[in-house]
């Protein structure tokens, strides 16, 4: 990293309150790291995850963090996917740790596809394992999904009870296998959401999301961004996502609880 790309991250952070004005050294760097963790549940498997902390302003300055959620596991989908590392880099610049996971089955996770029921157990195992990272502030920690991972988001967020927001982009309204059509768990969700879905999307439509925030009443937000299709398919695109879902995250996690 050059100095002048690392002193635009110090100030980026001092306005956000990650770094104290008055202490911008020493300046603990960016770290990337691969490692393994338990999912949740009975008999579960070991999953691969890539953990990365953003600058900070010292060894001991915690920030908040995200568990990173890929798309459909039988479809290709895996924590490399471009939305999810676009994701990933937007929330990382705004001073928010991040975890990305391989669902259960997928690169060097153990295990099988679990039917879109059992991802959820490994997000939630996720979740455990980001928040005992002492970088980590375990009470301001949210999770971010797109497509198959925004629905398994919120099986996680409904389990756990305690996530401070989620971010979902093209979250299936129109998809009835895999768990996606299941939805009885959504009254359980009290965090913040947002949802990002284009309106050429067949998968997810915005109207369809609005539904789903009425029936249950959840405390959402529906983003539609006109001429969008699943799969953001222009950088445009999936530049206006990330940047709606981090700016929308980065509001609850590094502002006041």
């Amino acid at each position: 990293m050059t100095h002048r790309k690392l002193m635009t991250m110090i100030v980026a952070m001092t306005c956000l309150g990650a770094v104290p004005a008055a202490t911008q050294e020493p300046v603990a760097p960016p770290v990337v790291e691969l490692m393994s963790f338990a999912a949740a549940g009975e008999n579960a498997p070991t999953l691969e995850g890539e953990l990365r902390i953003p600058l900070r302003a010292t060894a001991e300055t915690t920030v908040p963090g995200v568990v990173l959620c890929h798309p459909h596991p039988l479809y290709g989908g895996t924590m490399s996917n471009a939305i999810v590392i676009r994701l990933r880099d937007r929330l990382l610049e705004m001073g928010i740790a991040t975890l990305a996971l391989n669902f259960r089955g997928v690169g060097a996770s153990e295990g099988e596809f679990g039917g879109g029921v059992a991802e959820a157990d490994d997000v939630v195992g996720a979740m455990a394992y980001l928040r005992s990272r002492p970088e980590v502030q375990a009470d301001r920690c949210g999770i971010v999904g797109y497509s198959f991972g925004a629905v398994m988001a919120l099986k996680a967020a409904a389990a756990l009870g305690d996530v401070t927001a989620c971010g979902l982009a093209g979250f299936a309204t129109e998809v009835d296998e895999d768990g996606l059509g299941e939805v009885a768990h959504l009254s359980k969700v009290k965090c913040p959401l947002i949802f990002v879905s284009g309106t050429e999307d067949i998968y997810s439509k915005p109207d369809g999301l609005s539904q789903l925030v009425a029936d249950h009443d959840l405390t959402a937000e529906v983003v539609p961004l006109e001429g969008v299709d699943h799969f953001f398919a222009d950088a445009h695109w999936r530049g206006a996502m990330s940047q709606t879902i981090a700016d929308f995250m980065a509001a609850r996690l590094l502002g006041e609880i």
